[in-house]
């Protein structure tokens, strides 16, 4: 069921973007009056969408789901293969739990200071809340992949 929320989630998010920007160049070409506010949605679910395809991509598994030195780790033993996969795993968790915590001093920053955007006037929060929990949710899946380096 997860499985397919990550995939529901980021098809939507693919679908609205698309949509978006093909109404922005319909009105720019067509009423000579671009919507100046789809670049900011744009540029924020862009985040959004990268974030969901590394966890996507880390979901589902380590071969060739993301970048690691295959010449490096080929030439090791299977015990040590699996080892040196599983900490290249563990240290992409780390970086996005980093991420997770900065975007978290961010979105806290926009609550407090309650700032909002330049187009639109939302809260800034609307755009940097999302962040932090889609890092942590990377981070998960990159540690998912260290359990199944290592069990494997």
């Amino acid at each position: 069921m997860l499985r397919r929320l990550e995939e529901l989630l980021l098809a939507l998010l693919l679908g609205g973007m698309a949509t978006l920007a093909f109404a922005n160049v319909l009105t720019r070409y067509l009423l000579h009056y671009p919507l100046a506010f789809s670049e900011e949605l744009l540029v924020n679910a862009f985040v959004w969408a990268t974030l969901l395809g590394i966890a996507i991509g880390l979901r589902e598994g380590q071969e060739g789901a993301h970048i690691r030195f295959v010449a490096l780790t080929e030439a090791l033993p299977a015990g040590w293969r699996r080892g040196f996969i599983a900490l290249g795993f563990a240290v992409f968790a780390l970086l996005f739990l980093l991420l997770a915590y900065l975007a978290w001093g961010q979105a806290r920053d926009d609550l407090v200071l309650r700032a909002t955007s330049p187009s639109l006037g939302l809260p800034n929060a609307v755009y940097t809340l999302p962040t932090p929990f889609l890092a942590l949710w990377v981070a998960f899946r990159a540690l998912e992949g260290a359990w199944r380096s290592l069990k494997g």
